[in-house]
């Protein structure tokens, strides 16, 4: 006699295999999908504007991923920054979680202002410095208005001001963007002169795994060559040398960083030999707009001649309307980067053809027509 093979109904087939598919479905239901950190280093003309987007994984509060929204600095024109947020991405209405103005010059505070219009800030953060300027002074009334909001000024220290706040006492000042981000303002002041404002520049260092950035404001390093003091690329002074004496001791090295927002738009009087060595940039990124020589050749070459690789928001020539902001990606392992238009070549052609354009169009009609 021949035993028969038991057989199990096709419907109970089915029914097995979802049952053990469940457990895979519901882990890949609970680990939604996480944005990459978003850094985008806005061309302003000759001014810094950066706007951070933290990673977001489409649930609110929970104290990871939050998906929030960072300014730094807003750049020389307010109508300018109006303009072009909207078009990378930055709605009307749009809150932002924390806006810094890295100091009080107007190529880095003025565009603040209409943020200021257009957004919903929660925190605003400043170092401190009280200038004369009276549209310096519209900015900081403005950031104190602001319903809902918290006005840090200076931003560690004593507030003297009725209204305003500090993060502490003292730098470094850890602050909270997401559990997956480790950010410090490393610096900032507000004892400085007015001809030393760009010293006064908050610091920032945000870190994402593997992938780290350094925002430099204006902060300076040396005098220039043609001034009184030192002025020797090699022995930093000032902001670069408080830097490096109070975050690379021993074997720790705080200062090191991917990317770097290089400092005062290339100036000379920043990015001494020491600093560039000890932030070791893959990714070195210059704001500027054909202004007062900048950036200057000898920073550019202090950064390549350290492996640094260069990237300008001036790239496309004088006249050339064509917008260089750059992009940084980062999923905290790899990272991306790159501009948002064409290439130099493309965008000086383009211009080259709106000239011609506009040269036809002034031209008289022939007689006859």
């Amino acid at each position: 006699m021949t035993a028969r093979r038991k057989s199990f109904p096709f419907p109970f087939l089915v029914l097995f295999f979802l049952l053990a598919l469940l457990p895979s479905i519901a882990s890949r239901a609970e680990t939604p999908e996480v944005t990459p950190l978003k850094v985008t280093f806005v061309d302003v003309g000759h001014g810094d504007c950066v706007w951070i987007r933290t990673p977001f994984d489409g649930i609110r509060g929970n104290g990871i991923y939050e998906g929030y929204n960072i300014i730094i600095d807003g750049g020389p024109s307010s109508q300018r920054i109006q303009d072009i947020m909207p078009t990378l991405g930055l709605g009307w209405g749009s809150e932002i979680e924390w806006m810094f103005n890295s100091h009080a010059h107007a190529d880095h505070y003025r565009g603040l202002i209409g943020m200021l219009e257009m957004y919903r800030v929660k925190n605003v953060v400043d170092p401190g410095y009280l200038p004369s300027s009276s549209v310096y002074g519209s900015f900081c009334w403005r950031a104190l208005i602001e319903p809902d909001s918290n006005f840090y000024f200076p931003a560690v220290g004593e507030a003297t001001i009725p209204g305003t706040r500090t993060l502490g006492e003292d730098y470094p000042v850890r602050l909270d963007w997401g559990d997956e981000l480790e950010v410090e303002i490393l610096y900032g002041s507000s004892d400085v002169l007015d001809t030393t404002v760009n010293d006064s520049s908050l610091i920032i260092r945000l870190e994402y795994n593997d992938v780290s950035f350094l925002f430099t404001g204006d902060a300076e390093g040396k005098n220039r060559p043609d001034s009184f003091g030192f002025h020797d690329p090699d022995n930093p002074i000032r902001v670069e040398r408080i830097l490096l004496d109070t975050y690379v001791t021993g074997e720790e090295n705080r200062l090191a960083s991917t990317i770097l927002k290089i400092a005062h738009h290339g100036s000379e009087t920043s990015s001494t030999n020491p600093f560039i060595e000890a932030v070791g940039a893959r990714e070195g990124i210059i704001q500027a707009g054909h202004r007062h020589g900048l950036p200057n050749a000898s920073v550019i070459r202090r950064f390549e001649e350290q492996g640094t690789r260069i990237w300008r928001t001036d790239r496309s020539p004088p006249g050339c309307f064509v917008n260089d902001t750059i992009v940084v990606t980062t999923d905290g392992s790899t990272y991306e980067i790159g501009y948002v238009n064409p290439s130099a070549e493309e965008a000086a052609e383009l211009a080259r053809a709106r000239r011609e354009a506009t040269r036809r169009d002034a031209e008289p009609e022939p007689e006859g027509y």
